[in-house]
């Protein structure tokens, strides 16, 4: 109990144990008040966690500084259309977007993903060594993001740039330069697609109107910085993560590289047992009680999804990677639960599957640089700080 009174999912400090710790305090009481970062609900255990993805009447996603609205800190007043919306709102707003990220739409997209995996490795494998975050997990999908928001070619280019160098800023000054310039680039869109719709993803938020009303430019600046972020930040983490998990078991590498199938599982797997949206926030909106514990309106809960993945009340070897898991039920929540169950899932799968099929193609032998330490982030997404490697130059 005690652990769950001083958690908080942004100490770095946490990082390399988080899932050892998150498993005590789950253990203990699977819905716990922390006193960090102002207070809040810490909700570890699979049912719980569940519930309350589940139950929008008593639940909101709109959450003042957890979760999501911790990536667009500057924005915080402002509510997402779809993001941070609920029920009859967030259900128009998904079904007005549904289709720009359908399974047949993300396959779509695998033929421009390959060419970009390409592009980027090409460049790399004349130097012999690298940092694959930097150089490549990041590089990749908000590109891919860009497309699918209807970007031009150098639109892409510009927004990977730059939403590269917002969420590598060293400092606050740095960081509120680059979003400003950012924002300032989305509304420039913005305001192109009001004035000549186009029929892309980006155009469907411009001209979408929910409940009498089209979203106003704060509205649609926020909304998309979210998608990009749930499009870019998840995607290079969560490959970041499968990379590392293959550098360290070199038979599952083997074997993944030769076996289309194996892949498919291991991405699957990946997303359950190292998810790569660690944390997401609710609100509580009336009252209630979850796991036994009587809540508040206005209480903050921050689901931990990986927690809820690894519950042994659930999972019997929840803690153990296993490409041979049965994907029936249980289902496993990496991708989320209830009305905001991750909508680019789909094409989270495709990127993976092939960010990881062309990279142990283009660089078969690589492997961590001598005296590599890699160290894991933990926070609202889960990733690896960087991946420094080496492999023979040809």
């Amino acid at each position: 109990m005690d652990l769950a009174w001083s958690f908080s999912h942004l100490d770095p400090t946490i990082a390399e144990t988080a899932y050892e710790t998150l498993g005590a305090i789950r253990r203990g009481c699977p819905v716990s008040r922390s006193g960090e970062l102002g207070g809040f609900v810490l909700v570890t255990g699979y049912d719980e966690i569940r519930e309350a993805a589940r139950a929008a009447d008593r639940f909101s996603a709109y959450v003042d500084g957890l979760g999501a609205a911790a990536v667009v800190a500057e924005m915080r007043e402002v509510v997402a259309p779809m993001f941070e919306t609920d029920e009859a709102h967030h259900h128009q707003w998904r079904r007005l977007l549904q289709d720009f990220f359908t399974p047949q739409a993300a396959a779509a997209q695998e033929q421009y993903v390959r060419a970009v995996c390409r592009e980027t490795l090409q460049e790399l494998i004349s130097h012999g060594a690298a940092d694959l975050i930097r150089a490549y997990t990041r590089q990749v999908p908000p590109l891919v993001i860009g497309r699918v928001l209807g970007l031009t070619e150098l639109e892409r280019a510009w927004l990977s740039e730059h939403v590269r160098a917002l969420y590598g800023a060293k400092t606050l000054t740095e960081a509120k330069q680059v979003g400003r310039m950012y924002a300032d680039f989305l509304l420039e869109r913005i305001h192109e697609r009001r004035a000549h719709p186009t029929g892309d993803l980006l155009s469907a938020m411009v001209t979408a109107e929910v409940d009498g009303r089209a979203a106003d430019d704060d509205e649609l600046v926020k909304m998309t910085m979210l998608l990009v972020a749930a499009g870019h930040l998840t995607t290079a983490d969560a490959c970041a993560t499968a990379i590392l998990q293959l550098v360290e078991e070199p038979a599952m590498r083997e074997r993944v590289s030769a076996d289309p199938t194996a892949l498919e599982a291991f991405v699957e797997e990946l997303v359950r047992y190292e998810p790569a949206v660690a944390a997401t926030g609710r609100t509580v909106t009336t009252e209630t009680r979850l796991g036994g514990m009587p809540l508040s309106p206005g209480d903050r809960l921050l689901l931990a999804w990986g927690s809820a993945n690894r519950d042994e009340r659930v999972f019997d070897d929840g803690d153990i990677f296993r490409l041979d898991r049965e994907r029936t039920t249980p289902q496993h929540l990496g991708w989320g639960s209830g009305e905001h169950r991750c909508l680019g899932r789909h094409l989270a799968r495709v990127e993976l599957r092939v960010m990881l099929t062309e990279l142990l193609s283009a660089l078969p032998g690589f492997r961590l640089q001598p005296g590599a330490e890699v160290r894991r982030t933990f926070g609202v997404i889960r990733g690896v700080a960087s991946l420094p490697v080496q492999w023979e130059r040809r």
